[in-house]
């Protein structure tokens, strides 16, 4: 049996693309039920590729994360929004096991009388996207619009005959626009996503691309979760957890930021201390991962990925929980937590070197905050624990740093191209 089933994988991918914009609420859900309904009228697909297609335009936006591009993805004439599309392909391409179909997000946005020229094996699903794409803009900025005309208007400009038709024949024969209208669809998506079954390894793929996306929103958190990840799973290992709990730990720690996909950029990235305000704000990611993951994973995974910002005495948060109510996981992944920040660059620092990174846990722990038997255990092999770390990470680090210099060049492509 899993530790996360392929299904609750998919609700937690929907409830947190839910969360990028308020304006972008169940909008990847819309696109993936109409391009789903336009495939299924093709009679040309097996299940298994509708399915394929279907997931891959639910993540159709998970590259999106700037507000100014935000701005112009929910205009119906978009410009210049090429970042999303770029950052969501080589998401798709690098850390899913979607690479084959990653093309297809990359040109979602992309004018049919263009996207005719590049021959591209995506090119068909592609336009396919982009319509039902655009027609659920256009349902999200008017009560009555009128899709047939602007079908019309556009058709082999922005639009391919071909889409055109496979959405009216699906229209027609499913009554997409009603289901949406009156949100009936969701039911059925439900339905649609209960067919998905990911391999172990395809669970593990999906969630680290999903919590690494997130990540890549500030230069200055890129590599927490997964530094966070492989410290937890070190520590774990030199105290002897037995295997479930280090299966529970690696899912919480892999999960305990979840939540920061609504955290504002700015104060991600703010280069100085924050305010008050500006730290409650910040503190409310813990509960946005307990509203994100709550109904889908075990309560075992779910109290370590939400606990790891309390102390022993009490003082920490949410819940102010105290020692006697925090498991050994619970505690290591909030040593790990502290260990991978201090380890990291941000805005307002540089990382920290070893005497420095050990004086503070000392403290922490002579101060009741944090677990002493932890922390002993870190002084003890930090050199092999950060070797270690250094070793699980190179490969991650090097895609990040691949993923970063493919963007020029491919934003340079889909420019020309327009």
């Amino acid at each position: 049996m899993d530790i996360i089933s392929s299904r609750n994988v998919v609700n937690i991918i929907r409830k947190t693309l839910n969360l990028i914009d308020d304006r972008l609420i169940h909008h990847g859900e819309r696109v993936s039920y109409l391009l789903h309904k336009m495939l299924t009228c093709e009679n040309r697909y097996t299940n298994e590729q509708i399915l394929s297609y279907t997931f891959t335009a639910l993540l159709h936006d998970i590259g999106a994360y700037k507000n100014e591009e935000l701005d112009k993805m929910i205009q119906f004439e978009t410009v210049n929004v090429w970042g999303h599309s770029i950052y969501g392909y080589l998401f798709l391409k690098y850390l899913s096991p979607l690479d084959d179909l990653a093309e297809i997000v990359l040109y979602h946005h992309l004018d049919y009388s263009k996207l005719n020229r590049l021959n591209s094996p995506s090119g068909k699903i592609a336009g396919y996207l982009n319509l039902a794409d655009r027609i659920d803009v256009c349902l999200m900025n008017s009560e009555n619009p009128d899709i047939d005309r602007l079908m019309e208007d556009y058709r082999d400009v922005k639009f391919s005959q071909e889409a055109i038709d496979a959405f009216k024949r699906a229209d027609e024969k499913f009554h997409i626009l009603k289901h949406i209208k009156d949100q009936s669809y969701l039911e059925e998506l439900n339905r649609i996503f209960e067919e998905v079954n990911f391999s172990q390894n395809e669970i593990e793929m999906y969630l680290e691309m999903l919590i690494y996306s997130i990540d890549f929103r500030s230069e200055y958190t890129v590599m927490h979760t997964i530094t966070t990840v492989s410290i937890a799973d070190e520590i774990g290992k030199l105290m002897n957890l037995k295997e479930y709990e280090r299966s529970i730990l690696h899912y919480g720690a892999l999960l305990h930021d979840i939540g920061k996909i609504s955290t504002p950029i700015p104060i991600l990235e703010a280069p100085r201390k924050l305010t008050d305000e500006e730290m409650n704000i910040m503190k409310n990611h813990v509960m946005m991962s307990e509203y994100i993951l709550g109904d889908y994973i075990q309560p075992d995974i779910l109290e370590i990925a939400i606990r790891h910002h309390e102390k022993l005495d009490g003082s920490g948060y949410y819940r102010g929980l105290k020692k006697e109510e925090l498991t050994l996981p619970q505690k290591i992944l909030a040593i790990a937590d502290i260990i991978s920040a201090l380890c990291g660059k941000r805005s307002y620092k540089e990382s920290f070197n070893k005497e420095t990174i050990l004086n503070i846990i000392t403290r922490d722990s002579a101060n009741g905050k944090v677990c002493p038997d932890t922390v002993d255990c870190v002084i003890c092999h930090f050199d092999e624990i950060m070797e270690n770390v250094n070793k699980s990470t190179y490969k991650p680090i090097h895609i990040y740093a691949d993923i970063k210099s493919k963007y020029g060049n491919l934003y340079k492509k889909l420019v020309s191209l327009v």
